[in-house]
């Protein structure tokens, strides 16, 4: 299968790899066009909007670097421990600290109910990624079924909730938040197989080939940037849900 031999960076198409890069640069779009809106209706003051907007965007542009970078250069290819740590610690530890940041916070309290839910469908990407990675070689079929046919399923289903969150219709609201707890237990689903899928002394998985989303360029965005996303959008969905049913 191509892409089989280890390498920082995919063997794919030129179309898949801009395809992918695009997906990712889009979401990361939406999501900061998405804030700066929330901040809009909260009534943040302009001048803290553009210093928001200017730290997000630096963060993140430096954050896209720092993972291009470390995966081109090869160190999480071979690694004798499990190196992919030093970004995921930091990404899932960066979703709770967000999650509680006063800004953030604000902006979310602002939004429509209907927005997070509506920007989620971003999924169906992920989970259409997760298949192009496969198709080079990069995870195993194994892995890969579960986890893009969940994604794009919950993605799915959030076009149907947004919708449903939009035109107030009965029940809308419990409905989101049964599907943001399907959405996070899939999520955590597809991080088990993930990681039991990788090379390494956890490795429960052994279908070939080993899971190299994690340390291939550009499918490092992947789990260094769309996973700790969606963990933190469902995150924010749920509360915001949970205010709004006590107002």
């Amino acid at each position: 299968m191509p892409g089989s031999a280890l390498q920082p960076v995919a063997a794919a198409p030129p179309l898949l790899l801009v395809g992918f890069v695009a997906y990712v640069v889009a979401v990361a779009g939406v999501a900061l066009a998405g804030l700066g809106a929330g901040l809009v209706r909260a009534g943040v003051p302009l001048e803290r909007r553009l210093r928001i907007g200017r730290l997000s965007g630096a963060g993140l542009a430096a954050w896209f670097l720092f993972l291009a970078m470390t995966t081109v250069s090869g160190l999480y290819l071979d690694a004798p421990g499990p190196r992919v740590l030093l970004y995921a610690v930091p990404a899932l530890v960066a979703v709770p600290a967000l999650a509680r940041a006063r800004w953030l916070v604000e902006a979310v309290r602002a939004m429509p109910t209907f927005w997070i839910p509506a920007l989620q469908t971003l999924r169906i990407g992920g989970g259409s990624s997760l298949f192009a990675a496969w198709s080079v070689g990069l995870a195993p079929w194994g892995m890969v079924l579960p986890a893009g046919i969940g994604d794009v399923l919950v993605g799915l289903a959030a076009g149907g909730v947004a919708f449903a969150l939009a035109r107030r219709a009965r029940g809308a609201r419990p409905v989101a938040m049964v599907w943001n707890l399907v959405g996070l237990l899939d999520l955590l689903h597809t991080l088990f197989r993930a990681v039991t899928s990788a090379s390494g002394p956890q490795r429960l998985f052994f279908e070939e080939p080993t899971n190299r989303i994690p340390a291939v360029f550009p499918f490092v965005y992947l789990p260094g940037f769309i996973v700790p996303l969606t963990l933190l959008l469902h995150v924010l969905s749920l509360r915001q849900l949970g205010e709004a049913r006590e107002a």
